[in-house]
This record gives C-alpha cells, sequence and structure tokens, in this order.
C-alpha cells in the first residue's frame, strides 16, 4: 500500500472516486428534469425545439393559455408509457416535469401532444429536449377532429376487438 499522507491508502482513495462517481450517476439521473416551453396560436402547426435564449420564448401575447400536454416516453410501443403532462398557464408557457430516469440526458423517443377546445390538436414524434432547449408549440383555431382518446394502443385495439372475441 502507497501512504498518500493523509492515512488513506491507495486503494482508499480508489474506492473513494468511485463512491463519488457512484453517487454523481445517481444525483444527475434522478434530478428532475422538466420539458418547458410555450403554446402559441399561429398559421402553421407544429413543434420547434429551440435554444433556452430563444427570443421567440419571451413573448409579447400570443400564448394559448389552457392548453392540455402529453408526454409519452417510447411512442411506437403498443403501450407507450406517460412521463408527463400539465397544461399552460395564462402566458401560453409550461413546464412538464417528465418522470423516467435520465430525462434530459439520454437520447428518448418521445411523442408530445398539445390541444384546446376551439384549436386543432397538434402531435410530434421526437427526441426529448436537452436541458438547455425549449419547445415551442403552433397550434391553429379550428374545430379538432382529431381528439386523443388514449395513448394505449393494445388497450383500445381489444376493447374494439371484445365483440368479436366472444363465443
Amino acid at each position: 500500500m502507497v501512504d498518500l499522507g493523509f492515512g488513506i491508502s491507495d486503494l482508499g482513495r480508489k474506492a473513494a472516486m468511485l463512491f463519488v462517481a457512484g453517487l454523481l450517476v445517481v444525483l444527475v439521473g434522478c434530478s428532475p428534469y422538466r420539458l418547458q416551453g410555450v403554446v402559441v396560436a399561429g398559421e402553421m402547426p407544429g413543434v420547434e425545439v429551440v435554444n433556452q435564449n430563444d427570443p421567440r420564448l419571451a413573448g409579447t401575447g400570443g400564448g394559448v393559455a389552457g392548453a392540455s400536454l402529453v408526454v409519452l416516453l417510447d411512442p411506437e410501443r403498443l403501450s407507450p408509457k406517460r412521463v408527463g403532462e400539465g397544461h399552460t398557464d395564462a402566458d401560453g408557457r409550461f413546464a412538464l416535469p417528465i418522470d423516467t430516469f435520465g430525462a434530459g440526458a439520454l437520447m428518448l423517443d418521445i411523442e408530445l401532444r398539445a390541444s384546446r377546445p376551439g384549436y386543432l390538436s397538434v402531435s410530434e414524434r421526437m427526441q426529448l429536449p436537452g436541458g438547455n432547449q425549449r419547445v415551442i408549440i403552433t397550434v391553429l383555431r379550428g374545430d379538432d377532429p382529431q381528439k386523443f382518446e388514449s395513448d394505449d394502443i393494445l388497450r383500445d385495439t381489444l376493447r374494439e376487438a371484445e365483440p368479436f372475441l366472444r363465443d
């Protein structure tokens, strides 16, 4: 053993460094991530990922208050997991806590849905933006023929097939 002058052996120092590194991974992986942005009314519907300093986020009106937002993890799966939901504030802003490991640090596939009565719904499949990015969701005024009833395709399919499965 090598004495480093602090009464800690070389092996003890490596163990301590490994413990600290593991602790940092746990803290970063468990830190709360929020998907943040704004919902605005516009002429072209869509979702845009922008830098947190984008001037359009400051907004001078045009935000859509009371829009419902849902975030689904792994939207390609038959039963995607709902990891975030909430509503916009009076200025159309939102900050949704995302309840999944690695949010904001790992590349996760999501589907972001926004809806509000009097506006057409918007749905976008994308990668979860990083911590220094924000989302601008543009919605159009109008009656929405596409309502998001459920996010569980398997359950919906089985419910619709039930009359045909009975003996």
